[in-house]
């Protein structure tokens, strides 16, 4: 299938979807016509078209994101990366966000869109993640999200026997600390310890991966990103960047109609998202 018979089809699923949302309306409509004819036969025939709704539209809007994701995801990923492996319905497993020590874990956890590949030499991983916490007394309830944006996990050229962290200011909950004791560390830019927390096993370590250069590019990160974490440990750098009103390589306002160079301008942006965080950090 080309690309214009893709985009026909995107669009005959849009449109379908419509459908659904006029079905559910009008089955509101229906609902109410109790309240001003005595005739109950009119609620059961709306609650049917409104549930009838609901389920087209769920299942209308999965075979949407599939469709989309190939067009706009899987195949600008392919060209621009490496070795890649895309499942946009799978994400980090809850133990693995756990074990990158990135963010405090709640009750509910969810992750999609994981990607691995490769760029430039360098192996990476990223999925979008959710960390939230549900409390709940009986009468009222309520949550508060830890994590909401996207985490990676980079190959680290050097295997380090420390564990440090890096939050910035504005991110809000941070990991537990490692089971081996972690210190403050101050930098010795005032600035820079203004706008960071890092915590280490091993400070000598913290002040040998901190050089000028790398505060640097975390001062650049920061800009873009108010709100990141970063993790050395062993052989891997872990990254979280909090953005709870962004999801990456998706189409919110799905049943507006597609335009193919918007899209494919907007995805390319996360991707050279990446690619900017990989050349800051590695190349």
């Amino acid at each position: 299938m080309g690309l214009h018979e893709k985009m026909q089809k995107l669009d005959a699923i849009r449109s379908r979807a419509s459908m659904g949302v006029i079905l559910i309306c009008i089955g509101v409509l229906c609902f109410l016509v109790p309240l001003f004819i005595n005739n109950m036969i009119f609620s059961w025939i709306g609650m049917g078209m409104m549930v009838g709704g609901i389920i087209y539209n769920k299942g209308t809007r999965e075979e949407y994101q599939k469709l989309y994701k190939q067009i706009f995801a899987e195949e600008p990923l392919r060209a621009n990366f490496d070795n890649v492996y895309y499942a946009w319905k799978n994400g980090f497993s809850e133990p693995t966000v756990r074990s990158f020590q990135l963010c405090a874990m709640g009750n509910r956890f969810k992750s999609e869109d994981y990607l691995r590949a490769s760029y430039r030499g360098v192996n990476f991983e990223m999925s979008d993640v959710t960390v939230e916490q549900h409390t709940s007394n009986g009468k009222s309830s309520h949550t508060t999200t830890y994590f909401r944006g996207r985490m990676f996990a980079f190959d680290f050229p050097e295997m380090l026997s420390s564990s440090t962290r890096i939050y910035s200011e504005r991110f809000k909950y941070p990991g537990p600390q490692n089971t081996r004791k972690e210190n403050k560390v101050e930098l010795e830019s005032v600035q820079f310890n203004k706008d960071f927390n890092v915590y280490s096993s091993s400070p000598h370590d913290a002040f040998y991966l901190l050089t000028p250069q790398y505060m640097e590019y975390l001062d650049s990160l920061l800009r873009t990103y108010p709100e990141i974490a970063i993790h050395f440990v062993g052989n891997k750098l872990y990254l979280a960047i909090n953005e709870p009103n962004k999801d990456v390589f998706d189409k919110k306002d799905w049943m507006k109609e597609a335009s193919y160079p918007e899209e494919m301008e907007k995805v390319q942006r996360d991707i050279d998202e990446i690619k900017r965080v990989i050349d800051m950090f590695f190349v």
